[in-house]
């Protein structure tokens, strides 16, 4: 008798899901791994030695055909979605983005019900901590359940946004979404592109290895994964030993090369704010569930340096890095382009200057390096916001009242006549402060931070969101207070693939 489980994956060919892929084929005596990969001629010969291995089955194809992405699902266990258009991509391409990021999840929530036994297939969806957007110092501390939050200008996370919330009123019976934080290795494209200066240099992010991630994949198919693990979402995080500051990060990251911060960047260039990033309080939680980390930073960058080291060696290759000063020049180029630094200030685009600088006073008063730009690293004492409701109380207590009472604190009403104490996934009907009506789980709103679906997919108007939003304003008037109001209208929402789909 086959006691094998199936699992399907989609991004196989990403960093994550090539990491995961290869973790995997480490455990085909009790998995059959199923693939779906786009049939491009890079992923033609990237999978090209995987061909032959047993208990793997590769399927070339698109995530948005629904029939195809129907077959990739029957007769598995698992449903692990990996696959999407991430930055800096997805920002030149946000209609794609839409489509390709929601689209895809929508097709396996559709898939995975269209099967006879539903309830037994798992859905591993990948999220990200792009959703709550930037939490630099004093609120670098953040948790599920914290305020969704999107970068403004990020398409990305307007598409993962979306796609979480789908996940969460699936009404699929087994379904977890985890957050991915900045993973290692960084995106090899990312590197020549404007994105490098939407991060400020005292950022707060907790990392994460795709080594480890891929653990984490694997892991959580396993028969020891509790019950309670799921219906939820999780932060994946490299817990406090991979808690940096972008300046401290980048130091290390630049050592290999024997590069500084200082020499490969200027400061004045990076934006004061508008990029994702928190240190969690809540990453160890899953750790201690599915027991995924491993690697340490000095150990990861140690394998790093002798790398480099060993390229050094070799006079052909040495002359392909860079220099200090060939990354300064380099930098000072990319800074011109579309949605760099540069192209904001000298093509006018005021809500661009606004969203990452807050003004063009606050832009010009950065200060160089040798004018004292003040590199530190935030407070390491854990902070937490509040959540509206008293989660002292077991989940199975909450009841309409805490439901009234959290919506208050969002600005809001709960409108329902009624409840059963402790379900959190029988959809409740909300009102927001700006009179959208609107239905959705409790679980969604206390436990995943989301709120009013309209609100999310009208504009990037945090200011006036946080003057009726008590529970929003958290997140945005500690950093935003002294500044004009900016509402920026979203060229793309989840409409356009909603829309789509019911004509």
């Amino acid at each position: 008798m086959n006691t094998k489980k199936t699992v399907f994956f989609t991004g196989a060919s990403g960093s994550m899901g090539l990491a995961t892929l290869k973790e995997f084929l480490t455990r085909t005596d009790h998995f059959n791994v199923r693939i779906l990969v786009r049939p491009s001629k890079k992923n033609k010969k990237l999978m090209r030695k995987y061909r032959a291995t047993p208990g793997l089955e590769i399927i070339w194809g698109d995530m948005l055909d629904k029939a195809l992405i129907f077959e990739c699902v029957r007769g598995t266990d698992y449903v692990l979605h990996m696959g999407a258009i991430i930055s800096p991509e997805a920002d030149k391409y946000p209609e794609l983005t839409m489509r390709t990021n929601l689209g895809s999840i929508l097709n396996i929530i559709d898939a995975i019900k269209a099967q006879p036994n539903a309830d037994d297939i798992t859905l591993v969806y990948v999220g990200t901590i792009a959703n709550t957007g930037c939490r630099r110092e004093p609120i670098h501390w953040g948790r599920c359940g914290d305020p969704i939050k999107g970068a403004i200008f990020d398409s990305y996370a307007t598409s993962k946004i979306a796609s979480e919330r789908a996940v969460f009123e699936s009404g699929l019976a087994r379904w977890v979404s985890l957050r991915q934080t900045g993973m290692l290795p960084v995106h090899t494209s990312a590197r020549h592109e404007p994105i490098i200066f939407h991060q400020n240099a005292n950022n707060a992010i907790e990392w994460a290895t795709a080594e480890e991630s891929a653990v984490l994949m694997a892991n959580v198919c396993e028969d020891w994964i509790p019950e309670s693990f799921w219906r939820k979402a999780y932060n994946i995080g490299g817990g406090k030993q991979w808690r940096f500051t972008h300046w401290e990060f980048m130091q290390k990251a630049l050592q290999s090369i024997n590069v500084d911060f200082h020499g490969a960047f200027d400061c004045r260039d990076l934006a004061l704010y508008n990029f994702h990033g928190q240190w969690f309080t809540d990453s160890d939680a899953l750790d201690e569930i599915t027991h995924f980390r491993s690697l340490s930073p000095d150990s990861y960058f140690e394998d790093i340096f002798k790398l480099y080291t060993r390229l050094y060696a070799i006079p052909i290759l040495r002359v392909f890095i860079p220099s200090a000063k060939q990354l300064y020049k380099q930098n000072k180029k990319i800074c011109k382009k579309h949605m760099g630094p540069d192209w904001m200030i000298e093509n006018n685009k005021e809500d661009w200057i606004k969203a990452f600088y807050g003004s063009r006073e606050k832009q010009a008063c950065i200060r160089a390096w040798d004018e004292g730009y003040e590199l530190k690293r935030p407070s390491e004492d854990p902070s937490y916001l509040d959540h509206g409701y008293d989660e002292t109380k077991p989940t199975e207590k909450l009841k309409l009242e805490d439901m009234k009472q959290a919506a208050d604190f969002r600005g809001g009403t709960c409108t329902s006549a009624k409840m059963t104490q402790g379900d959190l996934f029988t959809p409740l009907n909300w009102t927001c402060a700006f009179g959208h009506e609107f239905e959705a789980t409790p679980n969604l709103v206390l436990k995943g931070g989301h709120w009013c679906p309209e609100c999310e997919r009208k504009a990037w108007n945090y200011t006036e969101i946080a003057g009726v939003n008590p529970f929003f304003a958290q997140v945005w008037t500690p950093l935003h207070h002294d500044e004009e109001p900016i509402n920026v209208p979203k060229d793309v929402c989840d409409l356009l693939v909603l829309e789509e789909r019911e004509n």
